[in-house]
């Protein structure tokens, strides 16, 4: 199946110092980053970042929700950030869904 994927980091309202927040971009973000990186460069996926957001946007082909799951839990963001989860049919398959329907409406 293939699926939108959409992460965005969870606004906690405070600005952390500028340590915590170095600290937090180095033990988590960067490494999020690189690992997205890493599985566009290998086909497993195909996105990028929100432009003027935090968060990033990509479409996976998993063979089910569980190793979608699996794949995303490897993401040292996973559980600080909002994650969206969309099921896309193929073109290929509505594209054929809607001539069956057409022929259908056609023939009453």
């Amino acid at each position: 199946m293939r699926y939108l994927v959409t992460m965005e980091s969870v606004d906690s309202g405070d600005t952390p110092p500028p340590a915590e927040g170095a600290a937090i971009l180095e033990a988590i973000v960067v490494p999020s980053l690189q690992t997205l990186k890493d599985w566009e460069d290998s086909g497993k996926i195909r996105g990028g970042t929100l432009t003027g957001r935090r968060g990033a946007a990509f479409v996976v082909d998993a063979a089910s929700n569980e190793e979608l799951g699996d794949l995303l839990q490897q993401l040292p963001v996973w559980g600080t950030a909002e994650v969206e989860i969309t099921p896309l049919d193929s073109f290929v398959h509505v594209v054929k869904a809607t001539g069956e329907t057409v022929n259908m409406l056609k023939a009453m």
